[in-house]
């Protein structure tokens, strides 16, 4: 690395060292950090979501508040979408439930407005307990694919994008979840709202590459936040 980027990455971890002092002195010293986690379909959150708890983070997964969310509110979807959406054993069919909002933005606005309150309501809490535990962990990491559509940005000290070239996300999407190329598209499709420039909090964001080697990956995350 030449002398110009040693210092371009000292100011970057230089800037978010001092808003993350700033927030531990606004919240007391043993404030933990809260680290949002974001990207699109297969760019690597959960791997840099691991490579955080791996140091002692604890993990959010907003996929399972999701289904929670799902089952806690599962009155309202049924009368919001009808006895299609409900299952033999009378939970919500995820199945029937998706065939109906995805590709529909507007039926997928109305499942949002029903479950993303409960969901943010139940993440807010978690990280409350935690700050209140008597042995709080360094940090939480909300990992959310839509983590700046439900405004969680708002909740974090520090954002992390995820990017990742698109061969790579195409070659991942097919190995974890046998999809093609058709799947993918209508997938990142879906996520046109996911990047950086939508946020609208006070967090420090920070765009990570994802490669597949997970040294440099970890590098990136250490330049900005405090986990070496």
């Amino acid at each position: 690395m030449d002398a110009a980027g040693g210092d371009d990455r000292c100011r970057v971890a230089l800037r978010t060292a001092r808003s993350i002092g700033r927030t531990r002195r606004k919240l007391g010293r043993d404030a933990l950090i809260v680290v949002g986690v974001t990207g699109k379909y297969c760019s690597g959150k959960n791997t840099v979501t691991g490579l955080l708890v791996d140091r002692g983070f604890v993990e959010i997964d907003v996929d399972r508040v999701g289904h929670d969310a799902l089952a806690t509110e599962g009155r309202r979807v049924i009368d919001e979408f009808g006895p299609s959406v409900r299952g033999d054993d009378g939970r919500i069919d995820r199945k029937a439930l998706g065939r109906i909002v995805f590709g529909d933005r507007a039926a997928l606005a109305r499942l949002e407005a029903i479950l993303h309150p409960v969901m943010v309501a139940a993440v807010h809490a978690r990280i409350q307990t935690l700050r209140s535990a008597a042995d709080p962990p360094p940090g939480v990491v909300i990992n959310a694919a839509i983590l700046l559509r439900m405004r969680l940005d708002a909740l974090c000290d520090t954002v992390v994008f995820v990017r990742a070239p698109f061969l790579a996300r195409l070659r991942r999407a097919r190995a974890r979840d046998g999809a093609g190329l058709i799947d993918v598209l209508r997938r990142l499709r879906a996520q046109s709202d996911v990047a950086p420039q939508h946020s609208r909090s006070c967090a420090d964001i920070h765009s990570v590459e994802n490669d597949d080697d997970r040294k440099r990956l970890l590098s990136q995350l250490e330049s900005f936040l405090p986990i070496s």
